[in-house]
């Protein structure tokens, strides 16, 4: 199942799965933090020990991130997930989902090669690199370039032809 979630994410530019229930919806955006990790490109110094998705406060995935990453390595660096309730450092991925404030983990993230992600209509006007999006009831995401370069993250051309264009709100 979770090479199945993972090959639909990334299979073609108009291949987006429909959302139609909340489990369904994190199956998919655990599918696509998984690929997202295949198409960044962290700085030499961050390329150390395995490659961290963190999720704040409550952890909506239930079990599909694990199952989809278990196992799992990028470039030999095993892949783990763990839930946190404060900014901690061993973090390369940090979602923060939608009802959680954002601030202090984007204040936090904004100085260290970190790749933020989030679900809420304003993530990207406060700092966020990756934003999750419904769209006709499909679930894509949007993709603030200029934030990743600021902390170092290379974001393959791949990847952000998938990515819609972020709605600009004040910054």
């Amino acid at each position: 199942m979770r090479r199945v979630l993972a090959a639909v994410v990334v299979a073609a530019a108009g291949a987006h799965v429909l959302a139609q229930d909340a489990s369904l919806e994190y199956q998919v955006k655990a599918a696509y933090l998984y690929n997202f990790v295949k198409f960044i490109e962290w700085p030499e110094a961050a390329r150390t020990g395995p490659l961290t998705i963190c999720t704040v406060g409550p952890n909506p995935f239930g079990a599909a991130l694990d199952d989809i990453i278990r196992g799992e390595s990028i470039d030999g660096r095993p892949i783990a997930a763990r839930t946190i309730e404060a900014s901690q450092p061993g973090c390369d991925i940090v979602f923060v989902p939608r009802g959680v404030a954002a601030a202090e983990y984007l204040r936090v993230a904004r100085t260290a090669p970190v790749l933020t992600v989030g679900e809420s209509p304003d993530f990207i006007a406060q700092g966020g690199i990756v934003n999750f999006v419904r769209d006709a009831g499909m679930i894509r995401f949007e993709i603030d370039r200029d934030a990743a370069a600021r902390v170092g993250l290379q974001i393959s051309s791949r990847l952000l032809r998938l990515a819609r264009e972020p709605e600009r709100r004040g910054r």
